[in-house]
């Protein structure tokens, strides 16, 4: 392309109401050119990014996101030229002059030694799926926190109904039964009743706030959810929290994380035997550690807690004796400031350190 038509091109470029960029392999100076378009939304010119490197490294700035970014779009490239294709397109996040960030959908089309790479603002359509993905997961996540809590009342349901239908249950049997299965529906009801009324009405989205906890009263009253379990198998609970035991965090999030924890500590904690429950401060988060000499989780446990990637379907789970309670602890975790790591030892079982950060 000679200099007269190179211009016309370049000024004609200007008139696109789109950002646009055109890179030309075919000269050394200027090689970069940014349409009236791209200097208005995005903000900078040939000044601010004369060069290839200086526009990786300021619309970029952080270096593992640049990184990221850079490996994706050599990828495309790649990918591109060995199927004998002249566009490719990638989605990311830019560094705007403003000091804001925006989200672009990247085109890139080729002519001999001419690149011209559109970019289209997808940020409000970014924000909106990202409004609409989390919206998903928190419904799905109370979904499988109420799925996980009706478990133990269906189950003393059925237990009933079966004993009548085989006419091995006596009377004492069915007053014990009966007892448990109110605690349980008690305690799903004080479940339901509280996620609905911190779900924000419009968007019927789980509003997180963070609140003093004093451990010492907010364990006591988890002691008395599993009362009666606990008596039945003789587990002792131990708590160790020293000094005015505080931490911030979301109550109701908190007792649904933990009570699933103790859940399934109970489940694998032998008659007689005794679960802890001991808190650490660190300087960028505190941890809740229970710990209890049960069996220890097996590998492919271990797996599905990390990777979340849970192939079993719930009555297998549920057969088996693994605690769905612990993946719902574990995602509510991960969405709300905070991490759940599963240990196993030899001498002391299964450990679920509850992490918050600051």
């Amino acid at each position: 392309m000679n200099n007269i038509n190179r211009n016309t091109f370049l000024r004609a470029v200007d008139h696109v109401i789109t950002p646009v960029i055109i890179d030309d392999e075919s000269v050394d100076i200027s090689r970069l050119h940014f349409n009236i378009a791209f200097y208005n939304e995005v903000g900078y010119n040939i000044d601010d990014i004369p060069n290839h490197t200086t526009w990786w490294r300021t619309v970029y700035p952080d270096p593992a996101y640049r990184e990221e970014i850079q490996t994706a779009w050599n990828n495309k490239k790649t990918t591109a030229k060995a199927n004998g294709n002249h566009h490719f397109s990638l989605a990311a996040r830019i560094y705007c002059a403003d000091n804001s960030y925006k989200w672009y959908e990247f085109h890139s089309v080729a002519v001999g030694s001419l690149k011209m790479i559109t970019l289209l603002n997808i940020s409000r359509i970014k924000e909106k799926n990202d409004k609409l993905v989390n919206v998903i997961q928190q419904k799905t996540l109370l979904l499988s926190v109420l799925t996980h809590e009706v478990r133990s009342p269906l189950s003393n349901l059925k237990a009933i109904l079966d004993g009548y239908q085989m006419n091995y249950l006596n009377k004492s049997r069915i007053c014990e039964i009966a007892l448990a299965l109110t605690d349980q529906l008690s305690y799903l009801l004080n479940t339901v009743a509280p996620a609905r009324l911190r779900m924000e009405s419009q968007r019927e989205v789980f509003i997180f706030k963070p609140e003093e906890i004093k451990l010492k009263d907010f364990l006591n009253n988890c002691r008395h959810v599993f009362n009666r379990i606990l008596n039945d198998l003789q587990i002792n609970l131990v708590f160790e929290i020293p000094g005015p035991g505080i931490i911030y965090y979301d109550q109701f999030a908190l007792d649904i994380i933990f009570r699933n924890v103790i859940d399934h500590a109970i489940m694998h904690t032998p008659k007689n035997g005794v679960i802890k429950i001991s808190l650490r401060h660190y300087e960028k988060h505190s941890s809740l550690i229970i710990t209890n000499p049960g069996n220890r989780m097996t590998a492919e446990q271990m797996d599905a807690m990390e990777n979340q990637n849970h192939h079993q379907s719930a009555g297998q789970d549920i057969a088996e004796g693994f605690s769905l309670g612990l993946i719902s602890a574990k995602q509510i975790l991960e969405q709300y400031r905070g991490k759940l790591s599963v240990s196993n030892s030899l001498a002391t079982g299964a450990s679920c350190e509850i992490m918050i950060y600051n």
